[in-house]
């Protein structure tokens, strides 16, 4: 590709207290054989060395640091960093992530090639030594996330990992992007629903990988902050994008589970992510009028059906399968 026709690639790293994994992610991207990018670094108000590491070890010009003076979240920091984006085009990137020499000038030139909207590396493990086979993701008509990593050509597919994302900037103002409201979780499946509701493509790249550790920020297994978050959003995302004869049927049983699983985490001894639920519940009321500012927003614009948006849902319930995957490992 010749630099000269080369369009500028504005990365944007949401850091909050991830100092660990900076090196081995800026080093791979200094190495770029795609030249022309910027990379702007937005800390989430870290008490860790973050800041301090890369600016004494990378000097660069095309690295800029914007230093947040306060947690704004996944969303809010991506937000923060494509505002000031000056490049035609975005790569969002987990800042617990690192790539090969030619992953960006792959991007790109399988971005050119081909119409989609929004494209996606298939996430391998961080220790590219262990084997990860690629995945899809989906979500059951209750918004709760489901994976499968046999027979992708038959898997359905809605929406791509946030860990990883290519678009133009333009794209992403105009569908109003990751929603602010989403402190951290479920931030780009909202995102990606309204993107399915608009009938924009998207898709991941073949033989292009980012080597993901994951829970790089908060940590693995079950956690009190996790919870509640996903009990916010969940909730707020069904109603942002469903129409209203959907949510009346919906609802019912979306408040159903949620008790029968705070009474399962009540009898594991777990009060406090049984507690998360009605957090979750209050959350939702508290800030219902800000959540019907955003849903009219989304109702006035799309232009699918809701049984058109379930068609691309997994059938059934996403949690019953991974219950029954528990206790079958």
């Amino acid at each position: 590709m010749n630099n000269k026709n080369m369009k500028l690639i504005s990365i944007i790293i949401v850091n909050f207290n991830g100092q660990k994994w900076l090196k081995k992610c800026f080093d791979s991207l200094m190495v770029q054989t795609y030249k022309n990018f910027e990379i702007i670094l937005v800390d989430n108000n870290s008490s860790d060395d973050s800041i301090e590491f890369l600016e004494t070890n990378y000097k660069d010009k095309r690295i800029r640091i914007i230093k947040h003076t306060e947690n704004s979240g996944f969303a809010g920091g991506n937000n923060i960093g494509i505002k000031e984006a000056e490049g035609e085009y975005v790569l969002l990137l987990n800042n617990d992530t690192w790539v090969k020499k030619s992953f960006i000038q792959d991007i790109v030139g399988f971005y050119n090639n081909n119409n989609y909207d929004i494209i996606a590396p298939y996430e391998k493990n961080y220790d590219s030594s262990i084997n990860c086979d690629p995945y899809k993701i989906s979500i059951d008509f209750l918004g709760h996330s489901i994976c499968f990593r046999n027979n992708l050509d038959k898997a359905k597919e809605f929406y791509l990992s946030g860990v990883c994302l290519f678009f133009s900037k333009q794209l992403y103002l105009e569908t109003k992007g990751l929603d602010n409201n989403f402190f951290m979780y479920f931030e780009e499946t909202d995102w990606f629903w309204r993107l399915n509701l608009l009938k924009k493509t998207f898709s991941h790249i073949p033989n292009v990988n980012v080597y993901h550790h994951g829970a790089g920020s908060i940590g693995a297994g079950i956690k009190y902050l996790s919870f509640l978050w996903r009990n916010q959003n969940t909730l707020q995302m069904l109603l942002k994008n469903y129409s209203i004869i959907t949510l009346f049927l919906i609802l019912p049983i979306y408040f159903i589970q949620n008790i029968l699983e705070a009474i399962f985490f009540l009898f594991i001894l777990k009060p406090k992510i049984s507690f998360s639920y009605l957090q979750g519940w209050y959350f939702n009321i508290k800030y219902l009028r800000r959540t019907l500012d955003e849903r009219k927003w989304v109702q006035n614009n799309r232009k699918i059906s809701d049984l058109e948006i379930m068609q691309k849902m997994y059938i059934g319930s996403a949690k019953f399968r991974h219950l029954l995957e528990f206790f079958k490992i």
